[in-house]
């Protein structure tokens, strides 16, 4: 993925049933905050994006080998109760290649960049058979990568030389960074950008009558081989091929998670970002029954609080109007509204600890926690029966524990804007 301010990382949590995984976005800003979330959430893996790579590969407990070769994991698998780290672009790389029909034995290889994916194109091609040239920006970089490959390096304006002779040109720069010359390309060079959205060496490539093959089978190929760590589960790689295809994303936004977490609290502000409406479900509940929710609890029953709680959000979601939903705690827990919310609205998951949540509001308004001596100890046990579910229902994590819900809000915008663009 393409580098942002906010990287995204793919996260699996620890399954329900042996066959069942939950899988969302996580918008964390640090390595150090994903690797908090980590073992605070109970994940069993997570695969990461830049820029945080190094960051993570210094974080793990175990490095593959060609995570200590590089200093670069993008995936992350919880094994025997350690953070295991492996580096599975090397399959991104190899897998495209092998199904574009590229044998990389013998050609000579031409890698732009020296980071996390140029590192992990270097070692992948190499290792097959490749004669390998790195080229980078900061030279000394790229003659550390080439020294522990044992392979050849350059500067990136002495490329001139080097590209027209090279059989496969493998770009990971950015997408800003245009330093290919069109006229050095021949019908006979195989073209590899990294990136997959907007790709200006796409229509170089395709101009000189180059083979080109664009990120999205890197992301692909190096996907399977990390789902396969992160679940143990053999991946469905056409099914994944076919949900990469662009697909339009719903209007409505809903936030979910633990009471307390922020939700209420978000959901105007990020709805003024956006320049939509707001909904409060909870607020929308009690002004439709004309009860507080402690009242309708306390004097109908659970079953009937959760019966309104479906009317009011479904009516929200049938809305023409794209709206911000802020969902009750408990919304995930009925499973046909959590299909609903899904299927029908970008869903959030604001997330912080239990014991921060608690602290956040009134226990004698919540009866759920209201009714039992220790409140505290009742918050963390109800979130563990909810926890799957919500990141089961989630598009994306946002942590919000020691964040305004100015910080949170902007991170949501920032997340949802780059996919709406991309």
């Amino acid at each position: 993925m393409l580098h942002s301010k906010t990287p995204d990382l793919f996260a699996a949590a620890y399954p329900l049933h042996a066959d069942e995984f939950a899988c969302f976005r996580l918008a964390a800003q640090s390595a150090e905050e994903a690797v908090w979330l980590f073992g605070e959430l109970g994940l069993s893996g997570m695969n990461i994006t830049a820029p945080f790579k190094s960051d993570m590969a210094k974080l793990s407990d175990v490095r593959a080998p060609e995570v200590q070769t590089l200093n670069a994991c993008n995936t992350l698998a919880l094994e025997n109760g350690k953070k295991c780290s492996y580096n599975t672009d090397i399959f991104g790389v190899l897998g495209s290649l092998e199904k574009a029909g590229t044998p990389v034995a013998g050609k000579r290889c031409l890698v732009l960049g020296a980071g996390g994916a140029g590192s992990a194109a270097a070692y992948a091609l190499h290792a097959a058979g490749g004669v390998v040239t790195v080229a980078n920006r900061t030279t000394d970089k790229a003659r550390r990568l080439a020294e522990s490959l044992g392979c050849s390096y350059a500067a990136l304006n002495e490329i001139a030389g080097i590209a027209p002779q090279a059989d496969i040109i493998v770009s990971t720069l950015y997408q800003h960074v245009d330093v290919v010359d069109e006229a050095w390309l021949k019908p006979q060079h195989v073209v590899f950008d990294a990136i997959y959205h907007g790709s200006r060496l796409r229509e170089k490539a395709q101009r000189a009558g180059c083979k080109f093959i664009d990120g999205a089978g890197w992301l692909l190929h190096q996907g399977a081989p990390a789902y396969r760590k992160l679940t143990g589960v053999e991946p469905d790689v056409e099914g994944m091929e076919k949900a990469m295809l662009p697909q339009k994303l719903p209007a409505h936004i809903s936030l979910i998670g633990f009471m307390g977490a922020g939700k209420s609290a978000v959901a105007p502000v990020l709805a003024s970002m956006l320049r939509m409406p707001a909904i409060d479900a909870d607020a929308a509940l009690e002004k439709k029954c004309g009860a507080s929710i402690p009242q309708l609890i306390g004097e109908k029953g659970e079953a009937y609080f959760r019966e309104q709680e479906r009317v009011v959000l479904e009516e929200a979601l049938q809305s023409a109007t794209p709206t911000v939903i802020s969902c009750g705690g408990g919304a995930v827990t009925q499973p046909q509204l959590g299909r609903l919310l899904k299927e029908n609205s970008i869903v959030i998951w604001i997330y912080a600890p239990p014991a921060c949540c608690l602290s956040r509001i009134d226990v004698s308004t919540r009866p759920l926690l209201a009714q039992h001596a220790n409140p505290q100890q009742a918050a963390a046990e109800l979130f563990e029966k909810r926890k799957f579910l919500y990141a089961k229902t989630a598009w994306m994590l946002v942590n919000s524990h020691c964040r305004s819900e100015a910080q949170v809000s902007q991170l949501i915008y920032d997340e949802i804007s780059k996919v709406l663009h991309s």
